[in-house]
């Protein structure tokens, strides 16, 4: 049977700003070299709140992969996948969305 791990984070994005985001898979202390899957979903859907009754959506500006290597893995034995991830807020307030990470192995 395969083993679901999920991780998620909540991220804000202040009022009237584009900011760049820096995530990646696997975290420094989760490693599943033996993954069957590994998937990872940034929702740029705000969370919305009592405060607002109206929030516009965030716009994805620019997405980049790109790869990093630690101590503990090289190059020739493992990497990390980093995505680095533009957004947008056109909001005249500070915007909370959500990343997640979902490996199944």
């Amino acid at each position: 049977m395969a083993n679901v791990h999920h991780i998620t984070g909540s991220y804000t994005i202040p009022a009237k700003s584009t900011e760049v985001f820096t995530f990646w898979w696997p975290s420094p202390y989760l490693h599943f070299t033996n993954a069957k899957a590994v998937y990872f979903d940034v929702s740029i859907n705000p969370e919305f709140d009592s405060e607002h009754a109206v929030i516009t959506p965030l716009v994805e500006v620019k997405r980049e992969r790109t790869f990093f290597f630690e101590v503990e893995n090289d190059a020739a034995t493992f990497n990390n996948t980093m995505l680095l991830f533009t957004l947008q807020n056109d909001n005249d307030f500070p915007v909370t969305f959500l990343a997640a990470h979902v490996v199944i192995d």
